[in-house]
């Protein structure tokens, strides 16, 4: 009888700690501020030109506000 008292135990003990895993989840803060966790892709748009007779393009990028080449001819 005791054999079975202390089975029935240890499962229970087993069932508890396995339904405590969805709780200790949900204390674990999570920062939505690392670079890690959040990726946003880099939105873009080419402008032309015409410089000397040749046509140029050039990328100019919408997210950080800056060129990310130089002029460069059309081929």
């Amino acid at each position: 009888m005791k054999k079975k008292q202390f089975l029935s135990a240890i499962l229970a003990v087993i069932i508890l700690v396995f339904l405590s895993f969805p709780s200790y989840a949900a204390i674990i803060p999570q920062s939505h501020n690392s670079e890690e966790q959040i990726m946003r892709a880099e939105q873009t748009k080419w402008y032309f030109r015409v410089y000397n007779g040749k046509l140029q393009k050039r990328l100019w990028s919408l997210t950080e506000g800056k060129w990310l080449t130089d002029w460069m001819d059309v081929t």
